[in-house]
């Protein structure tokens, strides 16, 4: 007779697998009786596929037929290279010819499985930085997302696997080169993977030193003697982001029979900028109008979380308290990038879409573990959850039950 897990891993794992397979089943029930209000799906399937909805079906359309339409260069293509590959895999078990139901089916079991995968790597990786108990909070946290994204075909789930690999990879193991093929297949899956090459050579910088002890001039030389570690690792990371442009102007530029676009006359042609702001409406403060205020609250929760988080950190280099441990030097390089890409989150994208891109990003979940409850002082006490812990994981609760109903009736947001 088999027991229940005994190491907090194996726990985490059967409670991640056990909430992404009842997830599944109710996106799949709730496909026969929720009608989409949208029927932009059915351009590819008109089977009830509780996948395919908003950019899932753009995923899908290059999946299956490759780049046809300039709006589509927004997306990296190394997701659609795994639900292509995954879409064969399950096609040729079943006998079948490659369709868009089994891109879909395989992107939303690629997409839970690399879920599960970034809640391990999470663990492991705040274990180091913090502590163990503080880490299996956290990713008891991380399992409950105010979102339906780990069990769909988006981005997202094997995006967060890449990066907390890498992040492991760097601040754990010190592994500089892996870590930076990490980081290149999440730049390869996202085009924000490449704010990585931050992280990687933040960390080569600083080191073992703490924040408090790096002065100007010992930073300076420390930039001169220890960065050379990261610049490699850094060059690899970047390079997918790089390789892609390049395919976008060869495919999209110059061709006869194709009238040139704006963005193929820049002196470095870019198609990633260009179609963010043409298509997406992205840019700084193009989002902030008045129509767009209930899609800037809904995820008031994860803004307000990673505000009052971060203060507390950085409240706590400042104003260091002597009964308790000093935080990892890695952690301030860690922070910077996370104000970073909220910021980039808050004032020049759709800002909703921190409701499911906040599984990619661990501060916003450190930040989460520090304030749900109180820790005794740090010295061994019994903890209790605070008031922002229960309202948080209320709302992680309700919201996500909610946006999982909204989803497959092909409702914003997504």
């Amino acid at each position: 007779m088999i027991g229940p897990p005994t190491s907090p891993i194996g726990l985490l794992v059967a409670l991640a697998i056990s909430i992404r397979a009842v997830h599944l089943v109710l996106l799949r029930v709730l496909s026969y009786v929720i009608p989409p209000f949208d029927d932009s799906h059915t351009i590819l399937s008109n089977t009830l596929l509780p996948g395919l909805r908003w950019d899932a079906i753009h995923f899908m359309s290059i999946a299956k037929s490759g780049y046809e339409w300039e709006q589509q260069l927004a997306f990296q293509p190394g997701w659609m290279a795994m639900l292509h590959a995954g879409g064969r895999g399950r096609a040729w078990a079943a006998g079948k010819v490659v369709g868009v139901d089994e891109l879909v089916w395989a992107g939303m079991i690629l997409a839970a499985v690399s879920w599960i995968g970034a809640a391990v790597m999470l663990d492991k990786t705040t274990s180091y930085l913090f502590n163990s108990r503080f880490a299996f909070l956290t990713t008891l946290l991380y399992l409950i997302p105010p979102t339906p994204i780990p069990s769909l075909p988006y981005t997202e789930p094997l995006y967060a696997l890449t990066t907390f690999t890498g992040l492991y990879l760097l601040t754990v193991k010190r592994q500089y080169l892996f870590s930076g093929i990490a980081f290149a297949a999440s730049t390869g899956i996202r085009a924000t993977g490449i704010f990585n090459v931050l992280i990687l050579m933040g960390i080569a910088i600083i080191g073992d030193v703490r924040p408090r002890d790096l002065r100007v001039k010992k930073f300076v030389k420390r930039c001169l003697t220890h960065s050379w570690k990261a610049v490699i690792p850094s060059l690899i990371s970047i390079v997918p982001f790089l390789a892609f442009q390049l395919y976008a102007y060869m495919s999209f530029c110059g061709q006869s029979g194709i009238s040139s676009r704006p963005w193929c006359e820049n002196g470095l042609p870019s198609a990633y900028g260009f179609v963010q702001k043409e298509y997406w409406g992205n840019g700084l403060f193009k989002y902030w109008t008045i129509s767009n205020i209930p899609n800037i609250i809904l995820p008031l929760p994860i803004i307000f979380i990673s505000f009052l988080g971060t203060y507390k950190y950085l409240k706590s280099l400042i104003q260091p308290k002597p009964t308790q441990p000093s935080p990892k030097p890695e952690l301030l390089v860690i922070y910077i990038h996370h104000i970073l890409m909220m910021s980039l989150m808050l004032f020049a994208s759709h800002t909703q879409i921190l409701l499911r891109t906040c599984i990619t990003d661990p501060v916003i979940w450190w930040n989460m573990a520090g304030l749900a409850v109180d820790w005794g002082g740090g010295q061994g006490k019994s903890i209790k959850m605070t008031r922002i812990g229960k309202w948080w994981i209320g709302w992680t609760l309700i919201w996500g039950a909610i946006s999982t109903v909204l989803w497959v009736g092909h409702y914003p947001p997504a």
